[in-house]
């Protein structure tokens, strides 16, 4: 008798699993069909590069600012397409549903290319679903290198600095492929939340988001331990801080 209801447990957790499964797969399915073509994204990023600083076409980001990107943002990207979206969503809903806090978590760096190129400051759970499966069509259209390079010459890293180029010469006066790991894990940690983590006017928040990167280049082994614990030791080499009319 135990084993026969011990079995039937396993059958019900199995055919929810399933059930699940497909649920998932249709949800997205129907997303990326209700969501609009992607093909212009390369073509929007460019046009935001030249808007903010005349640069048609910026070199693709050094390995060391990707890495801390991804490091801290995104675990998944370069894994198969879509899991990190199923990551991200599940995230939402949790913040959403669960803890309330609908503008909190779940969103993945192809989520954030998204939301940044085609759903903006719009809100709400009808703007989430489309961001998710406009992201779904980033991912399948573009390699993750591309999304990358996408986001980091698209995105705002405070005072100003639209992209990694113009970052890296704000806050340390030198082209993104100069920069020392320490540098690129500063830039890293500031694309979440750029006036929070200001280096200028929080360091003690920017060292601690900092620190928080290069503890992620290690879990993710992109730094060995030792090499890890060099890096923290390195030193920033901020140049002086922009002026007020050049914080945006």
């Amino acid at each position: 008798m135990h084993r026969s209801r011990l079995r039937r447990i396993v059958v019900r957790v199995v055919l929810a699993a399933v059930a699940l499964v497909v649920v998932l797969v249709m949800a997205a399915v129907g997303l990326l069909v209700a969501a609009p073509s992607v093909a212009g994204a390369p073509a929007l990023v460019r046009a935001s590069v030249a808007e903010h600083h005349g640069q048609l076409d910026p070199p693709p980001p050094p390995a060391r600012v990707a890495d801390s990107v991804t490091a801290i943002e995104d675990h998944f990207v370069g894994g198969p397409p879509g899991f990190d979206i199923v990551y991200g969503a599940a995230r939402y809903v949790w913040t959403h549903l669960v803890l309330g806090r609908p503008n909190q978590g779940g969103s993945t760096i192809a989520q954030q290319l998204a939301k940044r190129l085609y759903t903006g400051a719009r809100t709400g759970l009808g703007a989430k679903l489309e961001e998710i499966g406009l992201a779904l069509k980033l991912e399948l259209t573009y390699s993750p290198s591309q999304l990358l390079s996408m986001y980091l010459n698209d995105d705002y890293f405070g005072h100003g600095a639209y992209g990694v180029v113009e970052a890296a010469q704000t806050y340390f006066g030198r082209t993104p492929s100069e920069l020392s790991w320490a540098q690129a894990a500063m830039l890293g940690g500031l694309v979440q939340a750029p006036s929070a983590y200001d280096p200028y006017a929080h360091p003690v928040l920017a060292r601690q988001r900092q620190l928080e990167v290069i503890g992620e280049l290690q879990a993710t082994g992109v730094l060995s331990p030792g090499a890890a614990r060099a890096v923290e030791r390195e030193p920033l080499g901020l140049v002086g801080a922009p002026s007020a009319s050049s914080t945006g």
